[in-house]
């Protein structure tokens, strides 16, 4: 499925509903993701001998930059991909107006139209790949999970953020009706109806996609090694962590 045009109809409104709907918490699940690659680079840098900025980042789906931009304060050089220019216009206004004052110290990010499946990176040229709630729109995922083995460095990480469901039986109980019908209710009444049938696939695509232990499988079929994952707010977002072969 063609995503793009509907994260092109949204665009504007993409990060006000974000915010709203998680009650700002999803800013708390991208500085997690952010802190893990930190780590990650920064014993990369070592190993290495070179300075953590020498440390190529691809954050792919990267919508309107908001992850693209926590890794860039963190050092590291950024190149974020998403195959919606609406989005990436957004992205780049924030980037823009943020890199005019205190970050202008940080490397800057760069957003960019590009597809997770078809990369134009050389083969072993990235050394960690981020996804923010993304990968679930990926059309055929075995296929995008083999070109992110591809474009990795070997011993490179792939960290991936992607909704879940409470663990918690009775949170469970409260939060499906609000995440089904009272969040979708309200994104179209705020938008008088126009987003409608984006949030319908949103909440579709959410509760279709393979979690937890599931989706940890998948990456291990893929190639990954040393996969894993951690809930965040009781398995409301699961960051997944998984790792290429250092012989390949």
């Amino acid at each position: 499925m063609d995503t793009a045009p509907i994260f092109n109809k949204i665009s504007g409104d993409y990060d006000r509903f974000n915010h709203l709907f998680s009650l700002s918490i999803d800013k708390r699940w991208r500085r997690g993701a952010t802190r893990v690659a930190s780590r990650i680079a920064r014993k990369m840098a070592f190993s290495r001998g070179c300075q953590v900025s020498d440390i190529k980042v691809v954050d792919l789906a990267c919508g309107t930059g908001d992850l693209s931009i926590m890794l860039a304060k963190r050092g590291l050089t950024v190149t974020g991909l998403d195959i919606s220019e609406g989005m990436l216009e957004k992205g780049r206004e924030k980037v823009e107006k943020l890199w005019k004052g205190e970050f202008s110290r940080y490397p800057k990010p760069v957003l960019t139209l590009g597809d997770g499946a078809d990369m134009s990176f050389e083969d072993g040229s990235v050394d960690i790949i981020t996804i923010a709630y993304g990968i679930r729109n990926f059309d055929d995922r075995p296929s995008s999970l083999r070109e992110i083995i591809r474009v990795l460095s070997p011993g490179g990480a792939l960290l991936i953020l992607e909704f879940g469901e409470p663990k918690n039986a009775l949170f469970r109980l409260v939060y499906k009706p609000y995440f089904r019908h009272i969040m979708p209710g309200m994104a179209s009444a705020l938008t008088l109806g126009k987003d409608a049938a984006a949030y319908r696939y949103f909440i579709s695509s959410v509760e279709k996609f393979p979690k937890f232990e599931r989706f940890c499988k998948e990456l291990s079929q893929a190639g990954f090694q040393f996969v894993g994952h951690k809930c965040q707010t009781g398995g409301i977002s699961v960051l997944y962590r998984a790792f290429k072969s250092v012989g390949k």
